[in-house]
C-alpha cells in the first residue's frame, strides 16, 4: 500500500533529533514482547541500552475517502524528474493519482531515570510541534515526485512504565504518545504522452457579407 514510505520518512526525521548512539527501531503494533527478545539476541542476552525508541504503527489504516472523485482517477498532470530535478522527458507526463488517508504511530521512550525521560519528551515535543513536516518520495516509474505531509502530535503523554517486560520497579521508564499524519496518500502514477500540434495552416476567407471565415487545418501526432 506504499504505507512504508511514510515509515521510513518518520524514522529519519525522529532520527535527526537523537542522540547519534540512541536506538531507534520500527516495530509492528503491539511488538513490546518481540522488542525485548530481539534486543536480547542481538546483544547476547546483554542488559537493553538505554535510552531506547521504539515506534510502531498502529493497525488500522483509515482511507478517508473510497468514493471516486477525480483526484483518483484524473489527476495532476506533473513532468518526471531525475535525481538533479532536471525533466526526464518533456515529451512525457505522468498523472499523480491520489487516494487520501490517515495512518497513525506510536513513539516509546525508555530511559533509565524518570528525568532523563521527561527531557526527551519535552524535546519531542517542541520539535514536532515546530517542523510537523514529513518529505516522501514517490517512486513509481522512476518519476522520484515528491510529497509533503503533515505530522500532528498527540495532545497525551502516558507514562507506561509498568509493563510484564519491567522486572523490578525503577528498571527503566517508559513514555509513551502517538503521532498521526492525515493528509497521507495513495500515489498511482500512470506515464500518459503529450499531444504534439505540428504543420498549423491559417486560412481567413471573407465573404460578401464581410463577414470572416476561418479555415484552420490542423496535422496532429502524438
Amino acid at each position: 500500500m506504499a504505507i512504508r514510505f511514510y515509515d521510513e520518512a518518520l524514522v529519519n526525521k525522529i532520527q535527526k533529533w537523537l542522540p547519534e548512539e540512541s536506538n531507534l527501531r520500527i516495530l509492528k503494533p503491539e511488538e513490546t514482547q518481540r522488542l525485548f527478545k530481539n534486543n536480547a539476541d542481538l546483544r547476547n542476552d546483554k542488559p537493553m541500552t538505554l535510552p531506547f525508541f521504539a515506534l510502531s504503527r498502529k493497525t488500522r489504516i483509515r482511507i478517508t475517502n473510497t468514493n471516486k472523485k477525480p483526484m483518483s482517477f484524473d489527476g495532476m498532470k506533473v513532468f518526471c524528474y531525475d535525481n538533479e530535478g532536471n525533466i526526464v522527458n518533456k515529451d512525457t507526463m505522468v498523472k499523480l493519482n491520489a487516494v487520501p488517508m490517515e495512518i497513525e504511530y506510536q513513539l516509546d521512550v525508555y530511559t533509565k531515570e524518570l528525568a532523563e525521560a521527561d527531557e526527551y519528551m519535552r524535546n519531542l515535543y517542541f520539535n514536532f510541534i515546530n517542523y510537523p513536516n514529513v518529505e516522501i518520495t514517490i517512486p513509481y516509474n522512476d518519476c522520484k515526485l515528491k510529497h509533503e505531509s503533515t505530522v500532528y502530535i498527540s495532545n497525551d503523554v502516558e507514562d507506561t512504565s509498568d509493563i510484564p517486560e519491567r522486572l523490578v520497579p525503577g528498571e527503566f521508564t517508559r513514555y509513551t504518545f502517538s503521532l498521526t499524519i492525515d493528509n497521507a496518500y495513495l500515489f498511482s502514477v500512470p506515464i500518459k504522452k503529450n499531444l504534439l500540434v505540428s504543420n498549423v495552416s491559417l486560412e481567413i476567407k471573407s465573404n460578401e457579407k464581410d463577414v470572416d471565415e476561418i479555415s484552420t487545418i490542423v496535422d496532429s501526432e502524438i
